[in-house]
């Protein structure tokens, strides 16, 4: 038995108006939701690339010193059995001292530029083990 039909029609309108409006939180919720789902997958691709990018770079710059390094070995192994040439037509006249420090000048290079592309093999080594994730604390 109904005692105040307003009473009980207004009960029922706000029951219904609440329910929808709780319905309207949960789908902006929801979507919400789906929005900072969608940016963290996002956001796991570029970092995903990112690493790839960096490990691509390290590998290939340690192939290039690699690869730079054995022709800087035979290009001093060269100048060596070059300067020893030269000091020995030197000891025999026939050629000058100045011909022997030339060879040893540009030993002297080689071996400089030999040392300078092992730094850079060793510091690449070191990048490309940061770029697998070692070296974190």
């Amino acid at each position: 038995m109904i005692v105040n039909p307003g009473k009980f029609l207004a009960s029922a309108v706000g029951s219904l108006t609440q329910s929808l409006f709780a319905r309207g939180q949960v789908i902006a919720q929801y979507r919400i939701a789906r929005a900072r789902q969608e940016e963290a997958s996002l956001v796991f691709r570029q970092t995903l690339l990112n690493a790839g990018s960096e490990v691509n770079d390290a590998l290939t710059a340690l192939q290039t010193s690699r690869s730079k390094s054995e022709l800087l070995d035979k290009q001093v192994a060269s100048l060596q059995t070059a300067t020893r040439s030269t000091s020995l037509l030197m000891e025999h006249g026939n050629t000058t001292y100045l011909e022997v420090l030339t060879a040893r000048q540009t030993l002297l290079n080689a071996q400089l530029a030999q040392t300078a592309n092992r730094f850079s093999e060793i510091q690449s080594l070191i990048n490309l083990y940061k770029a697998l994730g070692g070296g974190q604390e």
